[in-house]
Formats: structure tokens, sequence, C-alpha cells
């Protein structure tokens, strides 16, 4: 009986490794995923709390990291943002309003 036992908790630790590998291959993937998305203009707004217009003025002006898409001059290029770096943009705008004091 004792050799039934540890057989079948040898096969249950085999499963519940596999599951957690699986588990986890999924989770980085998702992750991964998250961190490198890229972001309409609307999105970005949406994700900043504040207008499409301040969005694109804030493009204009260089002040905030974005990719634009398309023919240079083009009036109609896409306007893409990559969430890992507005967060890390987000960042320096919360230290450096910090220092402010607003």
């Amino acid at each position: 009986m004792d050799k039934a036992l540890i057989a079948l908790e040898a096969v249950i630790r085999e499963i519940v490794s596999e599951q957690v590998i699986d588990s986890e291959n999924r989770l980085r993937a998702e992750l991964s995923g998250l961190i490198d998305k890229t972001l309409d203009v609307a999105e970005t707004a949406t994700h900043l709390g504040v207008s499409e217009k301040l969005i694109y003025r804030m493009c204009q002006e260089g002040s905030i990291p974005h990719e634009r898409y398309g023919t240079l001059g083009s009036r109609r290029q896409a306007i893409k943002f990559r969430l890992s770096d507005l967060e890390a943009w987000r960042a320096t705008q919360r230290a450096a309003n910090y220092k402010k004091g607003c």
C-alpha cells in the first residue's frame, strides 16, 4: 500500500508541476503584452485622464514620448504610444511635480 501511495503522490506532484509551469508561462506572456502594449491617441487620453486635444498638443511640443507612422509631412500620420514609455514618463512627471510642491 505504501508503494501505491508514493507512486500516486509522484504523479500528483508531476501534474501540479506541469500546471504551475503552464500558468507561469501564460502570466509572463500576458504581462509582457501589457508592458509593451501600443495605444492610439484616444486610448492614451483615456489612460492618462486628459483630453485628446491635450495629447495632440503635447505631441506637437514633443513633451510626451510618442511614435509617428506614415509618410513624412503627411497630415494623416498615425500617432502611437507605448504603454511602458508612458508609465516611465508619468513617473518622471510625478517626480518633477513633487519637487515643485504642486
